[in-house]
């Protein structure tokens, strides 16, 4: 295609050109020939052949001068008068006959001897007794075509060059993202999840692919980091309750024992496969919140009265260290979701607090309206939360130092975790809140599935002043 386009261009400007310096050589080939004759028909017959000697001089070409009855009175140069001279006879023909002045070509333009010939009648005292003849070779003229063909063969051919490289660039620079994808594609395949795409193409598709692979690949690396360490930390949690299980089972083994020996035993073995249930279970809800079915049921909780029976089952829990339980808690505040998950995320709340909380002491439950939500905060007057574990309490199995809690090696680590996964599957938030006072302070918002409370409370006082106006 791209060779056709250059012939066609290559043609069209052949065309103009041979116009353009034909008409300009005919131009001048009349001009001449008009001062020829000019001169001729002003000036004595005998002093013709002078005249014609002197022009014939300094013009480059053919020059003649025939009678009427086609004698040569002149001639310089190529012979122009004869038999395989036809258009050159049907010129001078036409010029007897005292036609304007007639250009002829007596050879093909593309031939190196061409000829462009000019033929004028010359007229005395009304008569015509000659025919002046002037030629001009175009070979200067043809030279220089050839000499254009082949700088625009050069040209041309350097054109295709050139454009074939740098077609071939382009295409190479235009599939080097789809390339580098797949490189991607496959060493992640490989697994290579560390690798990432960058792209210099300027693209904006080229970019949104690059950019949602890259997300892609950020998000199968940290699924994949997340089940790797998943799988460590649950085989570290529980490879400790099963080696004290068959520990105390092999013990039991040894040597026989009471019934009320056998008693205590199957208690300590139950309580530590309980909390290799409590394990189990808490794995099975995290699993659920990262496959995204954790089910959450669309059922209104009254919170404030939930919150209230959290806090009344710590009771007991709370007195054997001498813990003051307050509770503060607005009356009216209603969510949607499931209860008993909510009951848990509390529970946990609270136990963590339990953990952290010295002897004589208070754990405060605070629940207000704070707009379209329900904002409960839960506070301990520990030792509080250190900054550097703060962005790291709600991943599973995080613990902070042993050492700044009072009951040491209790807990696998997944409560806060799964506290914020059902906080979160409820669309609210969950954070630790970094302030000056003592202790630490948990705060859950939840949204409201009616009007706020407070909001609810200024509208009746407001209804009851307009009723007691009327």
């Amino acid at each position: 295609m791209e060779f056709i386009i250059l012939l066609f261009a290559a043609a069209l400007i052949y065309w103009f050109l041979s116009i353009q310096i034909y008409q300009e050589v005919d131009d001048a080939l009349f001009r001449d020939a008009h001062i020829l004759v000019e001169n001729l028909e002003q000036s004595p017959q005998q002093e013709w052949g002078f005249y014609l000697r002197d022009f014939s001089m300094y013009y480059r070409g053919v020059v003649q001068l025939v009678d009427p009855q086609g004698i040569i009175l002149f001639s310089v140069g190529e012979a122009l008068v004869g038999h395989d001279k036809q258009d050159v006879a049907h010129a001078i023909k036409e010029a007897l006959n005292g036609h304007a002045t007639v250009f002829v070509s007596t050879r093909g333009l593309l031939r190196k001897n061409n000829l462009r010939v000019a033929v004028m009648p010359v007229w005395v005292q009304g008569k015509i007794i000659a025919v002046a003849i002037l030629a001009r070779t175009t070979e200067d003229i043809q030279r220089f075509f050839k000499l254009l063909y082949v700088v625009g063969g050069a040209l041309g051919l350097l054109s295709m060059l050139i454009s074939g490289l740098v077609g071939y660039r382009m295409a190479r620079r235009s599939l080097r993202p789809i390339n580098d994808i797949t490189d991607a594609a496959q060493a992640v395949a490989n697994g290579d999840l560390s690798r990432r795409l960058k792209t210099s193409v300027h693209d904006e598709e080229i970019e949104t692919l690059v950019a949602s692979l890259n997300k892609m690949f950020e998000c199968l690396e940290a699924n994949f980091t997340s089940q790797k360490r998943f799988v460590s930390d649950t085989s570290h949690e529980l490879r400790h309750p099963i080696t004290i299980l068959k520990g105390e089972i092999e013990v039991a083994l040894l040597q026989e024992r009471t019934p009320e020996e056998y008693k205590a035993l199957l208690k300590q073995l139950f309580t530590i496969s309980d909390r290799m249930q409590n394990i189990v279970n808490d794995m099975l809800t995290l699993a659920q919140a990262d496959a995204g079915t954790l089910e959450i049921p669309q059922e209104p909780v009254d919170l404030s009265l939930l919150l209230q029976e959290v806090g009344q089952d710590h009771l007991m829990l709370f007195s054997k260290r001498k813990i003051n339980l307050e509770l503060d808690i607005q009356e009216g505040l209603e969510v949607v979701g499931d209860q008993r998950r909510l009951e848990r995320v509390f529970y946990n709340l609270l136990n963590n607090a339990f953990r952290y909380a010295p002897e004589d002491s208070t754990v405060t439950i605070s629940a207000i309206a704070d707009g379209e939500f329900a904002r409960v905060r839960v506070m301990d007057e520990g030792i509080g939360v250190d900054k550097k574990d703060a962005p790291h309490l709600f991943e599973r199995f995080y613990r902070a130092d042993d050492a700044r809690t009072n009951q040491q090696g209790e807990g696998a680590g997944l409560g806060l975790a799964i506290c914020k996964h059902i906080v979160r599957a409820h669309h609210g938030s969950i954070q630790v809140i970094m302030d000056n006072r003592q202790g630490a302070t948990f705060e859950v918002k939840l949204p409201l599935s009616a009007v706020n409370p407070d909001y609810a409370k200024r509208l009746r006082g407001i209804l009851n002043n307009t009723k007691g106006a009327d």
